[in-house]
């Protein structure tokens, strides 16, 4: 039998007592019985797997699968969901993320900075210099620029002819007001509409991008979509373009199950004892195999594959509450691995450079963006009510939680269009 929930989360004894059902603990914080402790650190949901139990049930499938049969990504679904987003939640994303609403996370190797915005003015710079290489002889194609200003900055600081594809009317809007600001329009052209076509949204008569950057493209689009995505971006570029993304993904260990796993049913073989004539089955054979190598390896199997259906339960809570309350549509993390990218990317033409992880400096960021949101919670909830703040403080809470125990990734991926 379960005892009443408490009035802050997580506490020993609360702890101590039992895990609460994951649907329960949703429903008892957007209730407001459940209050996070440290939540303005970002650190709220630290020690969350401690607390709450992650199951598989019948309700978390159908939950998820409502989810995924109800998102069609057609272009009409996802422009509607992209407006729905930013009409949303535009105040209290100014709140959090800055006025500039940069989509990117800060360049943090140390401490966390007082300021992000300064670690984020670093991490532009080397966007610019380190991955683009930009100069004014490039030809430059900003996808999903979403507000603009990273497409606005590249094409004030490096002079580079810039074109920045951005998603929804008022997100243009906002896009247009920084340009003229900056007096940038005569490097930057802004379009709309749907980048799974890229081709239909440039204006006739633009010669190919040498190089091209999609900070965060991939999410909204769908899993099913990536490969459609990035030929289209093949289509724009030069030979020997630089392709830049942003992505988020679910790590590929996720769902591991050792029992299917072969060294775990191979165990260890002596290679030097195999012959060139040896049969296929003897490969698997553990007659060579160190002696104490296998005592505890059938221990070891049960733990891992605990361990990983409750990792797994969790991805799937954590992803339906993102669809359910915060951006519908933005599935893409929930399914694909930076494996998968990579290899679309080799198919659609790209050969990789360089992959750097970005988890830890997300972490970070979450975690300045959790202090901000917290700091501002009076002024969200008179704007967008208080169910908008409690949603926003759960989600933000438990992905920064998510992204320090690698439960998500994040990375640049660098590519070189192929000739």
């Amino acid at each position: 039998m379960l005892v009443p929930s408490t009035s802050t989360y997580p506490s020993k004894v609360y702890t101590s007592l039992y895990k609460l059902p994951a649907s329960r603990f949703i429903d008892d914080f957007l209730q407001w019985r459940v209050e996070l402790r440290d939540a303005h650190s970002g650190r709220g949901l630290e020690n969350i797997a401690q607390v709450v139990s992650f199951q598989f049930d019948p309700l978390l499938v159908w939950r998820i699968m409502r989810v995924i049969m109800t998102t069609s990504h057609s272009e009409k679904q996802d422009k509607r969901n992209a407006e729905q987003y930013v009409l949303n939640n535009d105040s209290l994303l100014e709140q959090v993320l800055g006025p500039d609403r940069l989509p990117l996370v800060g360049y943090i190797r140390e401490d966390v900075p007082e300021q992000l915005e300064s670690s984020l003015a670093l991490q532009m710079e080397r966007i610019a210099k380190e991955y683009l290489d930009l100069n004014p002889d490039d030809r430059l194609l900003d996808v999903n620029a979403q507000w603009g200003d990273l497409a606005v900055y590249l094409a004030h600081d490096y002079e580079v002819p810039t074109c920045a594809i951005v998603n929804t009317p008022s997100q243009l809007v906002h896009a247009s007001n920084l340009s003229g600001e900056s007096q940038v329009q005569r490097f930057l052209r802004l379009v709309t509409g749907d980048y799974r076509a890229i081709p239909s949204c440039l204006p006739p008569g633009v010669p190919p991008f040498t190089k091209v950057i999609a900070i965060d493209a991939l999410e909204t689009i769908g899993a099913r979509n990536i490969s459609a995505f990035l030929r289209s971006v093949s289509r724009v570029m030069e030979s020997g373009g630089r392709l830049l993304l942003q992505v988020t993904t679910t790590p590929s260990s996720l769902g591991y199950k050792p029992k299917q796993h072969p060294l775990s049913r191979n165990k260890q073989v002596d290679v030097r004892k195999m012959s060139s004539a040896a049969e296929p089955s003897q490969y698997g054979s553990t007659e060579n195999a160190d002696p104490g190598y296998n005592d505890n390896i059938e221990d070891d199997d049960a733990n891992l594959k605990s361990q990983s259906e409750e990792e797994w339960s969790e991805h799937w809570w954590y992803h339906w509450f993102r669809q359910t309350y915060i951006q519908p549509g933005a599935d893409t993390s929930m399914l694909v691995s930076i494996e998968q990218v990579m290899s679309e990317l080799q198919r659609a033409g790209f050969e990789v450079h360089q992959v750097e992880s970005l988890t830890t400096d997300t972490a970070m960021t979450t975690a300045i963006w959790c202090n901000r949101l917290c700091g501002a919670k009076r002024q969200i909830e008179m704007e967008l009510g208080a169910d908008v703040y409690r949603a926003w403080e759960l989600y933000l809470n438990w992905t920064q939680s998510l992204f320090a125990r690698a439960r998500l990734h994040k990375h640049f991926v660098l590519a070189i269009k192929r000739s």
